[in-house]
């Protein structure tokens, strides 16, 4: 038998449930697709040269099986393979990065449960292929605050009227990246995958929530700007010879103060498939 073939791993996950053959046909279709896109484990390691890629092989195979072997046997199916075959040949350039290795693992074993016949769908596979990990992260963490989260706008008012736009979104719900011109490109990859909506004409009730926007390196970032620029148009409004034309026009560019616009981040019902899936 050889000794990477996907039988011998399950069975010590599962025990009685893989010997007794419940898993057998499911698991038999997802090996010889696996070797379709992969190839065998002795024959990787020659073509691959590098360990690297033979350990990353390796970890999807573990992945993917620890998320076949959490199906209830009663809800296992043969996997479809209009899921299965896209998915491991897309898979094989995003291997190296754990976050969406990790996803097309998900939705092949999703692909795997009756109980998820409704939630799987075949797009899943390019919309992994478009989304970066912290786009992941990002989803995830939306997801985990029951799909909705609030976001902000960062304006500019002017003494005279009107404003600018500064920096939107802003969104804080991901730790691990403090930086929002990322943040505001990660979100507007999800919204374009149709994965979230992102509104500013609703926001949450209690608008306290939306004060720690005050507290990003951005709204001070802002303030500085609105310094800078009213120094530098008083100093030419402090000159004599202006025109009154002119002078007008230098004084509708002197700013106010920052504002903060109140918004949500929400999850579609196209999402919240995606996050049941892959996620």
């Amino acid at each position: 038998m050889d000794p990477s073939s996907f039988f011998p791993i399950l069975s010590g996950m599962l025990g009685g449930a893989a010997s007794a053959g419940v898993f057998k046909g499911p698991i038999q279709t997802l090996e010889d697709w696996w070797y379709v896109n992969f190839g065998h484990a002795t024959n990787e390691r020659a073509e691959m040269l590098r360990a690297k890629q033979s350990a990353n092989i390796e970890a999807y195979k573990n992945q993917l099986l620890k998320e076949a072997s959490s199906i209830n046997p009663k809800n296992l199916k043969e996997p479809e393979l209009k899921i299965l075959g896209p998915a491991l040949e897309a898979s094989k350039y995003y291997i190296d990065d754990e976050s969406l290795r990790e996803m097309f693992a998900k939705l092949i074993a999703s692909s795997m449960d009756k109980t998820k016949k409704f939630t799987v769908h075949s797009s899943f596979v390019e919309i992994i292929k478009q989304m970066e990990p912290l786009d992941a992260e990002n989803l995830l963490a939306i997801h985990l605050n029951e799909d909705i989260y609030e976001i902000a706008k960062l304006n500019i008012m002017f003494e005279t009227g009107g404003y600018k736009e500064y920096q939107s979104p802003l969104f804080l719900g991901n730790k691990n990246q403090k930086n929002q011109k990322l943040q505001a490109s990660s979100l507007a990859n999800l919204n374009r995958l149709g994965l979230v909506e992102i509104t500013f004409s609703e926001w949450k009730n209690n608008k306290k929530v939306y004060d720690i926007f005050k507290d990003t390196l951005e709204y001070s970032d802002c303030l500085k700007e609105i310094e800078n620029n009213n120094n530098q148009v008083n100093s030419i409004l402090q000159k004599t010879d202006i025109p009154e034309m002119i002078k007008q026009q230098y004084q509708n560019m002197i700013m106010s103060e920052p504002k903060i616009a109140h918004g949500l981040v929400k999850m579609t019902p196209f999402g919240k498939n995606f996050c049941a899936t892959c996620l």
